[in-house]
């Protein structure tokens, strides 16, 4: 009767500290090639820490101003419920679709994966170029330029405005978020901290391992995330 109708949607649990969409979509952006790359070029330098920092501070800077802003916004001047809940599974579809496109462009434009030994030489990327003797600046353009929001971010971020969950709760969604999306260099920080003498040779292996089966890691991701996202965001929109 009246007041604020804050009925939970099929797949969207209520009252939780963390949305499900950006649980989902923190564990997708866990283990990325490029910051994989990133993070194995400077445990290879000869100061990692301070790189890694650099890498670190400059790409939270970014990420973390983006999703506070969000959050920030929509505290001042929230929009009404359905509103909000009934974008958010627009929202929701559109990324999906975005992710699904960007899976199949990506699938198509993209050489099969094939073992190192096996890859013709190519002409590097700026960004690898710029990282084959990384400096503190370097490594700061390399956080930002490997953490600019995109599809997942976006997705996540729409989740936690459309969950309306106070500021506090907002930001620590945010800062859960990021957590997952930094997991890869903050583990290599810890790991070189406290581990240094092995902490190379783990990066090398799973370097290896993920460039060696980059093309099927980044198209099974987009496409498990862009099914998901059109299906939450259609069944929602159905049923709500």
């Amino acid at each position: 009767m009246g007041g604020d109708d804050r009925r939970p949607k099929p797949g969207r649990p209520a009252d939780t500290l963390v949305s499900l969409d950006v649980l989902v979509l923190g564990l997708a952006s866990v283990v990325r090639p490029t910051s994989v790359a990133a993070v194995y070029a400077f445990l290879a330098a000869r100061s990692p820490t301070v790189l890694l920092l650099a890498y670190l501070l400059a790409g939270l800077a970014l990420s973390l101003s983006v999703g506070v802003a969000a959050v920030a916004i929509v505290h001042v001047s929230p929009p009404p419920p359905t509103v909000t809940s009934t974008g958010r599974d627009i929202a929701d579809i559109v990324l999906g679709v975005l992710a699904l496109g960007a899976a199949g462009y990506y699938g198509l434009r993209t050489p099969p994966d094939t073992p190192a030994v096996e890859r013709p030489a190519r002409e590097p990327s700026r960004l690898r170029r710029r990282l084959a003797q990384p400096t503190v600046s370097s490594a700061a353009l390399a956080g930002v330029a490997t953490h600019l929001p995109g599809v997942f971010y976006l997705g996540a971020l729409a989740a936690i405005v459309a969950s309306r969950p106070g500021l506090v709760g907002g930001l620590l969604q945010v800062g859960f978020y990021n957590l997952l999306w930094y997991a890869v260099p903050l583990a290599a920080l810890a790991s070189w901290t406290w581990h240094p003498e092995t902490t190379r040779d783990t990066a090398a292996r799973l370097t290896a391992r993920v460039q060696a089966h980059k093309k099927s890691l980044i198209v099974a991701v987009f496409v498990l995330v862009g099914v998901y996202l059109v299906g939450v965001g259609v069944v929602d929109l159905v049923t709500g």
